[in-house]
């Protein structure tokens, strides 16, 4: 498979099997703004997710279990 049927098989292929592809699966005028920024290509297992916006806004990446993961990534913890 090429990158580019990798790249759709994961977002226009998807909506079109589910009857979306109107307003989901590929970045169109009109269409809903999700879309996930990659600090590389996203088939690479080093690559991360450095930007996520649903409907056009964005999501922190932030949450209780990031701040737990720094929190307790060395030991002893540090408070």
């Amino acid at each position: 498979m090429t990158w580019e049927q990798a790249l759709r098989a994961v977002t226009l292929t998807p909506a079109e099997i589910l009857g979306v592809a109107g307003q989901y699966g590929s970045i169109d005028a009109g269409k809903v703004a999700n879309v996930v920024v990659w600090s590389g290509d996203p088939f690479e297992f080093t690559t991360g997710v450095e930007h996520v916006y649903i409907r056009g806004r964005e999501i922190p990446l932030r949450s209780r279990q990031t701040e737990l993961l720094e929190r307790y990534k060395t030991l002893p913890p540090k408070y």
